[in-house]
């Protein structure tokens, strides 16, 4: 279930579910980042393109930061420790010189709910240039960290309505039948 969330995810990202906050424009699938592989990487700019008032506004008011989004399911919810987090977020922080980013967020599927130390150590993190979240496949329930980006996972992504959204599809193509 947590690789047909991460299709959706990706579908959602091209068709600008991101927008509000980044303009996530190009998506590459199996991304490896040193001896990590995501299955969905995004990159883009803060910066978005639109109409004319809207190009306008952002040329002269917003920043134009190079941001990324990297996405990974967790089937084994178990093996998965806090340090295992900590190992792809330093990951992550090696492409922010190698790509020159500002910002990026991480999104893991879990097949059921992480880890109680994970919980906490995604809750508990607040630097500002990561924002991170976890969605469980089964029941869509998201922990996301205290930071901007990671509200911004919930509130501008809108991370927690992946699970529905999927079975919503799924319901409309058994119908179809």
């Amino acid at each position: 279930m947590s690789d047909s969330l991460v299709d959706l995810f990706e579908l959602e990202i091209l068709r600008g579910r991101a927008r509000w906050i980044a303009d996530l424009n190009e998506t590459f699938r199996d991304h490896s980042v040193g001896k990590h592989k995501f299955d969905l990487y995004a990159r883009g700019q803060t910066r978005g393109k639109g109409f004319m008032l809207s190009q306008f506004f952002a040329w002269t008011v917003l920043p134009n930061y190079k941001v990324a989004l990297y996405a990974r399911s967790v089937k084994d919810s178990a093996s998965f420790l806090r340090s295992s987090l900590l190992e792809l977020i330093q990951e992550i922080r090696k492409e922010f010189e190698k790509y020159g980013l500002k910002w990026a967020w991480l999104v893991l599927f879990f097949e059921g709910d992480p880890p109680e130390r994970i919980r906490s150590a995604i809750e508990d993190y607040q630097k500002s240039d990561i924002g991170i979240g976890t969605v469980n496949a089964y029941s869509g329930s998201v922990v996301v960290s205290n930071n901007v980006l990671g509200r911004s996972l919930t509130r501008q992504m809108r991370l927690h309505k992946l699970v529905s959204e999927l079975e919503y599809r799924k319901g409309r193509k058994g119908s179809a039948s």
